[in-house]
């Protein structure tokens, strides 16, 4: 099992979270209601994960990030907001957010979220065989990085989208779970589907351009897309 704190000031969202992943077996759970409760849960033990709410009480959860991971940098968190500008998301990154994900988000994508921060910390095995270098890609500052190579600059719905991708590696993500990341409900005259196939074209592009095998970003028709070649992100 392991460990996650849960930050979230909304009593009904915190209770059905805390439910929701004790209920899976693999989690044991706390949960606070603001900053202050986070420095005393973290002063008694570090968990593996934490879950984190952007708008909390007397400060903000931008704050708590920068705060825990200043403290704790190798601690993973989960990021949960209403707030679905760029720039907002962004500045989530930019505080210590490892994964950032927008309200109302489905119980199992915040668990999946969370597994995958919980398992890209774990330690491989002693006698696993040291493995190649992976691309990194830097979320905040929109880079991809190559083991070797020169930084491909990317938009930042380009780096979001390869962000989502890599967490799901391997598993095909939602054409709608995509479109509700990258753009707002507010940005109603905009053909979200062209959007989508459009950004993913691009980002096709710069990944070929940096020696990314040709299958790289999978379109899974009526579905979504997958990423099949791993990297990390920082």
């Amino acid at each position: 099992m392991w460990d996650v704190l849960v930050c979230e000031d909304f009593t009904d969202l915190r209770e059905a979270l805390v439910d929701f992943l004790q209920d899976s077996g693999r989690w044991r759970v706390r949960a606070v209601s603001d900053g202050q409760g986070v420095r005393l849960a973290l002063a008694e033990h570090v968990p593996d994960v934490m879950l984190l709410d952007v708008g909390l009480p007397q400060e903000s959860g931008t704050e708590v990030a920068r705060w825990v991971k200043a403290a704790h940098p190798g601690l993973g968190i989960v990021m949960l907001s209403g707030r679905s500008s760029p720039a907002d998301r962004l500045a989530g990154w930019r505080c210590g957010a490892d994964v950032y994900m927008l309200k109302p988000a489905e119980m199992e994508e915040v668990e999946l979220a969370l597994t995958a921060l919980v398992k890209r910390g774990q330690p491989l095995a002693a006698e696993s065989e040291p493995a190649d270098p992976l691309p990194v890609l830097q979320v905040a500052k929109g880079q991809l990085i190559c083991p070797g190579g020169e930084p491909c600059q990317l938009t930042a719905r380009e780096a979001m989208l390869l962000h989502a991708l890599a967490l799901s590696h391997g598993t095909v993500v939602e054409s709608e779970t995509l479109r509700r990341l990258l753009w707002s409900g507010l940005e109603e005259d905009i053909d979200h589907n062209n959007a989508l196939f459009s950004l993913v074209r691009r980002l096709r592009r710069k990944l070929d351009g940096m020696g990314f095998p040709a299958d790289a970003l999978n379109a899974v028709r009526g579905r979504g897309y997958r990423l099949a070649s791993p990297l990390r992100f920082e």
